[in-house]
């Protein structure tokens, strides 16, 4: 029952997060004709808020190291929900800013302890972590769904209070299973990862890690932030769609490709996770060399195939931390990978901002996306080849 009961939390709280990192990318198009204000304008509201996703992560994970990733997660439901309150209630760039950014940190929190906890679950890992992650891509995707539905039938406000009392019952449900002791407070760690690397190749996998680490962020913060608007510009007038629409359209992408982290989970299971990682890389590169510029119904598939290439490395990718992580600081390594993942999204939001200002689209993001993930490709190769051949449960 504790596995069952950990595995709904560490799910959910993947959905949840996900979900509230990227109702905003809808939510703005309601608050634009409301507020009649610019895209660009509001667009940058969330930029404290995405940074505070990224810097957030390195205390989350040692508070998770040191205190309990299960608590952490609690934490993060609870604060989630009234942060998600609090923007419906805002009135003003200033109270939005403010708590999107309160939003922002709570999002922090679920990387570096639910990771390290689906990590040292039994069984499979890159099947769990596969499985785990599909739960990513579904948020974004209800996320988008759910707030354009809401937007369209209600108003903008409701889209973030009816999320935001939902988490907050899922944090008083979890609260009362760890106080109940059905889910542990204490770590668990697994002795599927006590091998490390050996002390010379330390620093060669740190340097392509944290490139790599970098380089998919930026591709997967590109992709969340401008899907919604990219449809809006190049398919309006072809599809006549509206915000519901647009938000259905998203919700598809994110839902359909999570599926592809399950499957890349699968393989992380059975062949090399450096070749997994690698190969993927490549794929979502050359792909986007194509999208950058697309203007028909089948831009909507090439993001799809990209968004799913991009998912399905990540077990790969965690599974490669995880097995040079040393076990009781694997919290605060995640967490530093989440730093450069989702920190790159304040960056990331200022690009799209001054893009579409200054273009009204955002074709160079996409090249300059593409040419990152290509080059990472030849880094990745370099890696050692059978260090990290994975573990049997």
């Amino acid at each position: 029952m504790q596995d069952k009961l950990a595995t709904f939390y560490a799910a959910t709280g993947h959905l949840f997060m996900h979900m509230f990192a990227a109702i905003y990318f809808v939510i703005v198009l309601g608050i634009e004709d409301e507020w009649q204000l610019t895209y660009a304008d509001l667009i940058d509201l969330w930029f404290f808020g995405s940074l505070l996703v990224g810097l957030g992560s390195l205390p989350a994970g040692w508070m998770s190291d040191r205190w309990s990733r299960t608590g952490m997660i609690a934490l993060m439901f609870l604060g989630l929900g009234v942060a998600s309150v609090l923007c419906g209630l805002s009135d003003n760039k200033s109270s939005l800013m403010i708590n999107l950014s309160i939003m922002g940190l709570f999002c922090s929190i679920y990387h570096p302890a639910g990771i390290p906890w689906v990590v040292n679950m039994p069984g499979n890992t890159g099947r769990a972590l596969g499985f785990n992650n599909i739960f990513g891509g579904v948020g974004i995707g209800v996320g988008a769904l759910i707030s354009g539905y809401l937007i369209d039938t209600f108003s903008w406000q409701l889209a973030f209070i009816l999320p935001g009392l939902l988490s907050i019952m899922l944090g008083i449900a979890l609260s009362w299973h760890i106080y109940t002791a059905r889910i542990a407070l204490q770590n668990i760690y697994s002795s599927k990862f006590s091998k490390n690397p050996e002390q010379g190749d330390y620093l060669k996998i740190i340097i392509i890690m944290l490139i790599g680490v970098t380089c998919i962020g930026f591709t997967f913060q590109i992709l969340q932030t401008t899907l919604p608007k990219v449809i809006d510009i190049r398919l309006t007038e072809v599809l006549a769609l509206d915000t519901a629409k647009i938000g259905l359209v998203v919700s598809s992408i994110y839902v359909v490709s999570g599926i592809m982290n399950y499957v890349g989970g699968i393989a992380a299971d059975h062949y090399s996770v450096r070749l997994i990682y690698a190969y993927g890389m490549l794929i979502q590169g050359l792909l986007l060399f194509v999208f950058a510029d697309m203007s028909h119904i089948s831009l909507i598939l090439f993001a799809l195939v990209i968004v799913a290439f991009n998912s399905s490395i990540l077990p790969a990718e965690n599974i490669l931390l995880a097995r040079f992580a040393p076990e009781e600081y694997q919290s605060v390594i995640f967490g530093l990978k989440y730093i450069l993942s989702f920190s790159i999204a304040p960056l990331v939001v200022f690009l799209v901002a001054r893009s579409h200002t200054l273009t009204g689209d955002f074709y160079y993001l996409y090249i300059l996306g593409g040419i990152l993930s290509t080059l990472l490709f030849f880094l990745i190769l370099t890696l050692p080849r059978n260090q990290y051949k994975p573990a049997n449960p």
